[in-house]
């Protein structure tokens, strides 16, 4: 995994967990946002598991910031969930934009990894 990759995505992961930690007053959180926010919550933690097992699957040799990257989403996840009720909408919708930014380097990491399975990596 190159090493601006990794950087991006341990940023966007603490840029959601600190969104998160942010609560203050207002109208609360909606519905539909806290569902959105657990949805790609969990999106974001399968994706980490698909690329693992992707990894492991094919002895692939993965570096120590993606090992302790899962740590890493696990506490994210539970702050994510222990933290939403009392956030505010506007904490929802930019904890939404940094998992979208989250998921799409995910998703642009697993596609590195199959490349790289395939042989077409370059």
């Amino acid at each position: 995994m190159k090493r601006k990759n990794r950087k991006k995505l341990l940023c966007m992961i603490l840029a959601a967990g600190l969104c998160l930690g942010l609560t203050g007053c207002g109208d609360g959180i909606r519905k539909e946002t806290t569902e959105a926010v657990m949805t790609k919550t969990d999106t974001a933690l399968q994706l980490y598991a698909d690329i693992e097992k992707m990894v492991q699957d094919n002895a692939l040799m993965a570096d120590a910031n993606f090992t302790s990257m899962k740590t890493r989403l696990t506490e994210m996840s539970a702050k994510v969930k222990e933290n939403i009720a009392g956030t505010t909408e506007e904490d929802g919708q930019m904890t939404i934009n940094e998992l979208d930014a989250m998921i799409q380097n995910l998703t642009e990491v697993k596609n590195q990894v199959q490349k790289k399975i395939d042989g077409t990596a370059q």
